[in-house]
């Protein structure tokens, strides 16, 4: 399917991907400015907050950020939310970290694992910790994310956490058993959907800088009706676009109009 899409419309490569790389994404101000959010939350050891609905962008935005961290000054530890024990939250915290155990004892994981942050303190690096789909946590795995970060306020080595989730993440921080963690959280970004302009730039950024066409593919109309149908969340405009594009390409059209946006978004299951 990729293939005959690119042959089709002239394509250098298959726009509307998920999986670009963070020089290849399409800036958006709030990428910027989460980016720079967390930059100064990491620099005064606090921590971070980013919620929005499915496919947003947050996981995008996260990227991006991770991006402009100095690989030679910081070293980031990526976990990904489930409903997970406290020991299988340290099993993922020590196999980022590169560590292999057969223990099952919390403390031993924990030493192990603060053995291991010292060496990346002892390089010159500070430890980051990104979560996504944070909100899938359990109520008391907060408060015990909280300990791993506060592991040596002798020494003030207290790792920042950039948690990523959906809206009821907010609700979940507000739990009593959050309190120590929420205490931290310097500050956060609600992400939002994308306006009819930016919705706009991003169709256009996919079609031109990623896929390499100079000529439109997509007439005005279409556009608008990609922005409303999509609600402005980038994961349903990059479906709505690759539907298109597919529908066209067995039409035997080379620009898409408003009348194909409605045809590939009608429901399916009501046919």
């Amino acid at each position: 399917m990729n293939t005959d899409i690119r042959t089709f419309y002239g394509f250098r490569q298959m726009p509307f991907s998920p999986e670009l790389k963070p020089e290849q994404m399409y800036l958006l101000s709030s990428m910027v400015e989460i980016s720079e959010k967390i930059q100064f939350a990491i620099q005064n050891g606090m921590y971070f907050v980013v919620i929005g609905d499915v496919g947003a962008g947050k996981s995008t935005s996260l990227r991006y950020a991770l991006h402009q961290l100095p690989a030679k000054s910081y070293q980031v530890v990526d976990l990904v939310g489930g409903q997970w024990s406290f020991i299988e939250m340290l099993r993922q915290f020590m196999s980022a970290l590169g560590i292999m155990t057969r223990s099952n004892q919390p403390s031993m994981m924990l030493s192990q694992i603060h053995e291991a942050l010292d060496l990346v303190y002892a390089e010159g690096k500070r430890p980051v910790l990104f979560v996504d789909e944070c909100h899938l946590f359990a109520p008391d795995l907060y408060a015990q994310l909280h300990l791993i970060s506060q592991r040596n306020l002798a020494k003030a080595n207290v790792i920042p956490i950039v948690m990523c989730g959906q809206e009821g993440l907010f609700e979940k921080l507000r739990n009593p058993h959050a309190r120590p963690l929420m205490s931290r959280v310097l500050d956060g970004y609600n992400l939002h959907s994308l306006t009819q302009d930016e919705c706009f730039g991003y169709i256009d950024h996919h079609l031109k800088v990623i896929g390499g066409r100079a000529t439109p593919v997509f007439d005005m109309p279409a556009l608008i009706a990609v922005s409303q149908v999509s609600a402005g969340i980038p994961r349903n405009i990059n479906s709505v676009c690759l539907l298109a594009l597919q529908h066209g390409m067995e039409k035997g059209v080379q620009e898409i109009s408003a009348d194909v946006i409605r045809k590939v978004t009608r429901n399916w299951w009501e046919e």
